[in-house]
């Protein structure tokens, strides 16, 4: 796998080589090429601490003229590097696609490395689901693990603001190689605070044109509020279809609603009537699909429904969600809504 980052590198073989601490407000790029597994270890190779564009664009053009469609992720909230590499391979072996993944600094420390004040050092690192442990009660109290937890997660937004530069300038590197190599398309996938990282960087220089590259963009359980998303969608415009993915009992953004004050649903959980409606725009809900109570990343789950595994795959392999004659119970189990606008699994 391909991993690029905005991470402060070092020459380790395994993923310490990506440390917590980042450039705020810089666009330093790093990558590598990453093999192996959580159970063997991993190993990092092919290591650049600060990439050039003629780097970068060497390698992505070699991904772009080979034999399949490839697939761009941006994680969410709290991953490690170790997180990441395990998320971008468990989507190439259940979609049979080239992963590129983008590592951030998403666990909630400061540029630094260091453990902010008010977050318990001990707390382990790279649990994405961990925040469904927030509840409205124990925000209350204001103290111990809950509170640690907010204050990760605050942090982790703060850090994917300032790390917008870095996005937006891998984002044109990926525009640049695409155009170049004009071959493979790719879809761009972004799964639940990696939404909203993705939101803060496309006012910077070309990264909403370069974001429109793709063929297809997936926002996945995005952490982004509901209200006025439908104005920087529209900022996005993919050669083929712009998707929402969203589920009511989603626990980790319900968590999320209540760590930022209660200022309305996220995205992910509930796209209200306020809908962003284009020709190309797709809003699936997996309410009634997604694997476990609560599920968050349901795109990942090796228990999820075949029609479900077949629509991320169309979508991850940048193709259409459906073509005609193909009809909405045949491809997703259940009838959509009759403008087309919101796609249902059963």
């Amino acid at each position: 796998m391909l991993i690029f980052t905005n991470r402060a590198m070092t020459n380790d073989s395994n993923e310490k080589a990506f440390g917590r601490g980042f450039m705020q407000g810089a666009d330093q790029l790093g990558m590598a090429t990453v093999e192996g597994d959580d159970a063997t270890g991993w190993t990092i190779s092919a290591a650049t601490t600060k990439v050039t564009d003629k780097n970068a664009s060497a390698v992505l053009e070699k991904l772009f003229t080979g034999g399949l469609p490839v697939l761009v992720y941006i994680h969410g909230n709290n991953n490690t590097p170790a997180k990441c590499f395990n998320r971008c391979k468990t989507l190439e072996k259940l979609y049979g696609k080239p992963v590129i993944g983008f590592s951030w600094p998403s666990e909630g420390y400061a540029s630094d490395g260091s453990v902010i004040t008010g977050v318990n050092a001990s707390e382990d690192d790279g649990d994405e689901e961990e925040l469904n442990g927030v509840t409205a009660a124990g925000k209350k109290q204001g103290k111990g693990k809950i509170l640690s937890k907010i204050n990760r997660y605050h942090q982790a937004t703060k850090n994917g603001k300032d790390s917008g530069e870095a996005l937006a300038r891998f984002l044109r590197l990926l525009a640049a190689a695409r155009l170049r190599a004009n071959q493979q398309p790719f879809t761009l996938a972004a799964h639940s605070l990696g939404a909203q990282f993705l939101e803060y960087t496309l006012d910077l220089s070309g990264a909403s044109e370069s974001a429109s590259s793709a063929q297809n963009i997936i926002l996945l359980a995005p952490c982004v509020r509901s209200s006025g998303h439908k104005t920087w969608l529209g900022k996005m415009r993919p050669k083929g279809q712009l998707f929402v993915t969203f589920n009511h009992g989603d626990s980790v953004l319900a968590a999320a609603s209540i760590a930022d004050n209660g200022t309305g649903p996220k995205l992910g959980l509930d796209p209200t009537d306020d809908l962003f409606n284009a020709p190309y725009m797709r809003y699936i809900t997996c309410t009634n699909a997604a694997p476990g109570i609560g599920g968050h990343a349901y795109f990942a789950d090796k228990k999820m429904s075949k029609a479900m595994e077949k629509v991320f795959s169309r979508i991850f392999g940048s193709q259409r969600d459906m073509t005609p004659p193909e009809y909405d119970r045949q491809v997703y189990g259940v009838q959509g809504s009759d403008n087309g606008l919101i796609k249902t699994f059963n």
